[in-house]
C-alpha cells in the first residue's frame, strides 16, 4: 500500500530550519504518516513550495513540492497552482491521498484522484468543515468546491461524534470516527506528572502557572487569556503563539500582554519544542468559541495537565470524563481557575482522569491503525 497526504503547510515538520507553521491539522498528519512509514508502509507527503527541491526525502517519508502557499494572487494562479498539484499526485503515485481540513483544492484532489483512477479521502479539522456553507469562514467559490470534494470523497473521517452527526446532516456523508492521535511518554507514570507540579509549587510564592496556546486568531480569543491574568495576579499565566490571520490583532494582543506583571508572552515555539510548556503547567486554559478537537488538549494530557475551557469539549469529553472543566462563560472561568488554584486535590484528580483518558483514546499507534484498515478497505474495494 501506497499512501499520500496532502498538506501544503506541513513543511517544517520535515525541514526542522522552516519555522513556517505548527497547526493541529498538520501534526495528526504527519503522526500518522510516521506511524505508517514505521510500519512499512510507502508514504509520501506533499506539502508546499518553500524553495525546496522538487522531492526529497526524510526518514523514511518522501516530500514532494506542490505550489507555493499564501503568495501572489490566487485567482490568477488558480490554474497554474492546480498543474502542480496534479503533478505532484502523479509523482507520489499512493493509492490513497489524504487531505485534512477545508479548502479550495479539497476538490481539486478529489477530481485529481479519481482521474488517476486512485481512493481520495479527507479528515475533518474544525468543526466549520461539516457545514454546507462552511459557516461563512470561507468565500462561496471555495465552498463550492470544497462540497464537490466532499461528496466525491471516498471516505470522510471525523474527529468526534457530534462531526459525524453533522456530515449527516449536512452533506448526507456517513462518515468514519478515527479520533486524534499523539505519542504516549514512556518511561513515566502519573505520579511524575503530579511531581512536576510539587517541584513548581516549592519557590517562595508557591504559585501555579496556567498556559494558553495557539494562533492568535479572533475565534481563539487570547484577549480573555490576557484579561484572565489581570483577574488572578496571585498566579502566573504562559501565552504562545505566532501571528494569525490578522498582524494588527496579533500585536494589539502582544502589547495588552506585555502590560500584564505576572503574564509572559513567549511567542511562537517549534513543535520540538514546546512539549517543555505543557509538562510544567498547572492547566491548559482554552478561550476559543469554534474548534474541531485541539491538539492542545492531548499534549496537555500526556501530561497529566487538565483544561479549563469557557466552550470547547468534544462530545463532552471534558466534562463526562473529569479532566477540567467547561465553564460556559469568562466569569466562571475566572472562578474555576481560582478554585483550582486552591484545591490540590481537585487538581490531581483532574490530572490523574487526564492521564488516564488519553492513553485508552489516543495513542497514534491505534488511531493510525484505524487509518491502515480503513485504507486497505478502501483499495480492497
Amino acid at each position: 500500500m501506497k499512501v499520500c497526504f496532502f498538506s501544503p503547510t506541513a513543511y517544517s515538520y520535515f525541514d526542522k530550519s522552516k519555522n513556517l507553521w505548527a497547526g493541529g491539522a498538520e501534526i495528526q498528519q504527519v503522526l500518522v504518516a510516521r506511524e505508517m512509514a514505521a510500519r512499512g508502509i510507502e508514504v509520501s507527503f506533499i506539502v508546499g513550495d518553500y524553495g525546496q527541491d522538487d522531492v526529497e526525502v526524510f526518514g523514511d517519508i518522501t516530500v514532494i513540492k506542490s505550489f507555493a502557499p499564501f503568495k501572489g494572487n490566487r485567482k490568477l494562479r488558480f490554474i497554474l497552482d492546480m498543474l502542480k498539484i496534479y503533478r505532484a499526485m502523479k509523482i507520489a503515485d499512493a493509492d490513497v491521498y489524504n487531505q485534512r481540513s477545508t479548502s479550495f483544492y479539497t476538490g481539486q484532489l478529489a477530481y485529481f484522484a479519481a482521474r488517476l483512477k486512485k481512493k481520495f479521502t479527507f479528515s475533518i479539522g474544525i468543526d466549520y468543515n461539516c457545514l454546507s456553507d462552511c459557516g461563512g469562514f470561507l468565500p462561496k467559490i471555495m465552498c463550492r468546491l470544497y462540497r464537490y470534494g466532499i461528496r466525491k470523497a471516498d471516505a470522510v473521517i471525523a474527529q468526534t461524534e457530534q462531526q459525524k452527526k453533522l456530515l449527516r446532516e449536512n452533506f448526507d456523508v456517513e462518515a468514519t470516527l478515527i479520533r486524534n492521535g499523539i505519542y504516549i511518554p514512556t518511561g513515566t507514570s502519573h505520579d511524575d506528572a503530579l511531581d512536576k507540579v510539587e517541584n513548581a509549587l516549592q519557590g517562595k510564592e508557591k504559585t501555579r502557572e496556567f498556559l494558553w496556546v495557539g494562533s492568535f486568531r479572533k475565534r481563539k480569543r487570547p484577549e480573555l487569556f490576557v484579561e484572565l491574568a489581570r483577574r488572578i495576579p496571585e498566579a502566573r499565566f504562559t501565552l504562545i503563539g505566532g501571528v494569525g490571520d490578522d498582524k494588527d490583532y496579533y500585536e494589539k494582543i502582544v502589547k495588552d500582554a506585555e502590560k500584564v506583571e505576572n503574564l509572559r508572552y513567549v511567542g511562537f515555539v517549534p513543535p520540538e519544542r514546546i512539549d517543555s510548556y505543557y509538562r510544567k503547567a498547572f492547566a491548559l486554559i482554552n478561550t476559543s468559541y469554534l474548534e474541531g478537537f485541539p491538539n492542545t488538549y492531548l499534549h496537555s494530557w500526556i501530561y497529566g495537565t487538565p483544561t479549563l475551557t469557557i466552550e470547547i469539549d468534544p462530545d463532552g469529553i471534558i466534562e463526562r470524563e473529569g479532566i477540567g472543566r467547561k465553564t460556559g462563560s469568562f466569569e466562571e472561568l475566572v472562578r474555576s481557575a481560582r478554585e483550582l488554584c486552591s484545591d490540590e486535590n481537585l487538581r490531581n484528580h483532574m490530572s490523574q482522569r487526564a492521564w488516564n483518558y488519553v492513553r485508552k483514546n489516543h495513542d497514534i499507534k491505534d488511531r493510525s491503525q484505524d487509518y491502515i484498515e480503513l485504507f486497505e478497505r478502501l483499495i480492497a474495494e
